[in-house]
């Protein structure tokens, strides 16, 4: 018989590698990480996010509350800010004036922490009205929202959150106060839950569909924790928005990180370009708020939203001006436009300082501070679409909620088979 020289051939299943169990296991401790950071911070995102839905409409509010300030009238020779501002001086000698921002056809002369302010008609130059921006709830939540309530200038101060941080010798860390520091570091841990939250979620791109789809007719368990899986995925370009922003706003050096990777400039970094002062000299006289508008507007093409003054106090305090660009705002849903900031020396109207403005500024910077960083609040949207806004800034209490009532019940289900098993091993 002739001998059979073919080699016998190994199995398909026995030539395939053995899976690992790593994918798993990292699967297994992110999903821990995932759930015991949420159940840790989530209190503290959803009251951080849910202060945030109000000062989406602070502007709409304002002017709700205040209706009566917005009668402008029609003129032939209407007054300038300067005028405006002295209107309000002449009629309240004792009131400090910070801001002199133009909405909605009229002056709004306001205090410096902007809460008491005044319309003035440039029509007629007549106060058309008083009303009170951020104060009260609306102060409060703003300085919840963006202070963690260290800011002394809005309602809700609380003095322990004003306490200093150490900055271990890092320049980014310095200045900042606990409730800044919070703030930021949620944001961090908002970008880091949403991360884990998409690789947990990611079901394949064969299955991708069944990522969207929540059986709600199954067991409560089921329902909860696959409405927590859509929802969080549908909110998740959110999620990382608010968080990167959020966390960029009160450390800087995060913008600079995405701007060096993504080929922008790192040096031109609005947050980190505030530095400046007027020069007072002998006899110095100051230069008046339209002399300074002026100046403001040979270095920025565009029209003035807001006039921050001096500090009356401080001899070397400047002029602010916010301008907003004639092709696009980002911010001009909201009283205080402007996507342009000038600085104009309150003594001498050719120093000045471009604190930024897109004009010169390489894509990469435009899109983080006119498209990225503006998107937070979505004011260059109406105030309908910013429903969607709203709604995805309350998610964070819809996630905590699902995921509280799967945890609960997975945790009670484990602690039902470990008894039964100690009662089956008991002789």
């Amino acid at each position: 018989m002739a001998q059979d020289t073919e080699q016998p051939q190994a199995s398909t299943a026995e030539a395939r590698p053995r899976p690992t169990k790593r994918p798993e296991a990292l699967r297994r401790r992110l999903a821990a990480t995932h759930r015991w950071t949420s159940l840790v911070v989530s209190a503290f995102l959803v009251v951080l996010m849910a202060a945030g839905v109000p000062l989406l409409y602070g502007a709409e509010s304002f002017r709700a509350r205040n209706a009566d300030l917005y009668r402008p009238t029609h003129s032939a020779h209407p007054i300038t800010a300067q005028q405006a501002l002295e209107v309000v001086r002449d009629a309240h000698p004792d009131f400090t004036a910070g801001n002199v921002i133009s909405d909605s056809g009229i002056f709004v002369v306001a205090d410096p922490r902007l809460n008491l302010a005044y319309g003035v008609d440039p029509g007629s130059g007549r106060i058309t009205g008083t009303g009170h921006y951020y104060g009260g709830f609306q102060g409060f939540v703003e300085n919840l929202h963006a202070f963690g309530l260290s800011s002394p200038r809005y309602p809700g101060y609380v003095p322990f959150m004003a306490t200093a941080m150490p900055s271990f010798g890092i320049s980014g860390l310095e200045g900042h106060t606990l409730g800044d520091s919070l703030i930021g570091l949620l944001g961090c841990l908002l970008v880091l839950l949403a991360l884990s939250g998409l690789y947990l979620w990611w079901p394949g791109i064969k299955r991708l569909s069944s990522g969207f789809r929540a059986r709600t007719g199954k067991s409560r368990y089921i329902t909860h924790r696959e409405l927590h899986k859509v929802v969080g995925i549908l909110a998740l370009p959110f999620l990382l928005m608010w968080g990167l922003t959020g966390a960029a706003a009160k450390y800087p050096m995060i913008e600079q990180g995405l701007l060096a990777v993504t080929g922008g400039d790192t040096g031109q970094v609005k947050a980190l370009n505030w530095d400046f002062a007027s020069v007072p000299h002998d006899g110095a006289q100051d230069i008046g708020l339209d002399a300074a508008a002026a100046a403001a507007l040979t270095e920025v093409d565009g029209r003035i939203s807001n006039r921050t003054l001096p500090d009356p106090s401080d001899p070397a305090s400047a002029y602010l001006f916010e301008i907003s660009e004639p092709d696009w705002d980002p911010y001009d849903g909201t009283m205080l436009a402007g996507n342009d900031w000038v600085y104009v020396d309150r003594y001498d109207a050719t120093h000045t300082k471009v604190v930024w403005s897109g004009h010169d500024a390489p894509i990469q910077n435009r899109v983080y501070e006119e498209l990225v960083y503006p998107s937070h609040f979505g004011w260059y949207l109406n105030g309908w679409v910013r429903l969607i806004w709203a709604v995805f800034g309350l998610a964070p209490l819809f996630l905590l909620t699902t995921g509280l009532v799967s945890w609960g019940i997975r945790h009670r289900r484990k602690k039902a088979r470990l008894a039964a098993r100690v009662t089956t091993a008991t002789p």
